[in-house]
């Protein structure tokens, strides 16, 4: 009897390990970006503290080396001299460079309050099936990918909304006191 349920528990756990597709709420690659008062970049400061406003924070070629922070809500970006970020060293904007962060107008599904979310700025469906980063664009809320044409729901925690279906956004830990932004994975 022992050896039959020893038996039936091996393959039960054989059957949740398999090659299935599960995704957990945090992504295991790397991220980390900390910054300082959040109230010196406008694009960020609106993105952590009104909700449903998002914001992305890249590092394109700079000859200062600054970091860009772009919303939806002008055409001139914020730019983040790196002397200001807190362990610059050690900054990993995730997979393809990019980090978006903000506060969804929806609280997440067991929680009773939004609170500031980050995700990776690249397109998931992109990466996992051609390994290429293909980096989304705002509006309204919504992350768009110009490869795949997929449609993302910053404020439904990164669900895919268009038809293709596929993978969530990455997202990744972030922390908001108030005052600076957080973001550490792995």
């Amino acid at each position: 009897m022992k050896k039959l349920i020893v038996i039936l528990l091996a393959a039960v756990l054989a059957a949740c390990s398999g090659d299935e597709d599960v995704q957990t709420k945090y992504s295991g690659y790397t991220a980390r970006f900390n910054y300082s008062p959040v109230s010196s970049c406008p694009s960020l400061q609106r993105a952590c503290t009104g909700m449903g406003e998002f914001c992305i924070i890249d590092r394109p070629i700079d000859p200062q080396q600054r970091f860009r922070v772009r919303d939806n809500h002008d055409d001139d970006p914020d730019w983040i001299n790196p002397t200001a970020i807190q362990n610059y060293t050690s900054v990993v904007l995730g997979i393809g460079g990019a980090l978006i962060i903000g506060l969804p107008n929806l609280a997440e599904m067991g929680t009773n309050t939004p609170v500031v979310i980050c995700f990776d700025g690249i397109c998931p469906n992109c990466y996992t099936n051609s390994h290429i980063t293909k980096q989304v664009s705002l509006k309204d809320g919504q992350a768009t990918c110009a490869a795949c044409q997929r449609i993302y729901d910053l404020n439904s925690q990164g669900i895919v909304t268009s038809e293709q279906g596929g993978h969530t956004l990455y997202r990744y830990a972030v922390g908001f006191n108030g005052t600076g932004v957080y973001v550490s994975n792995n």
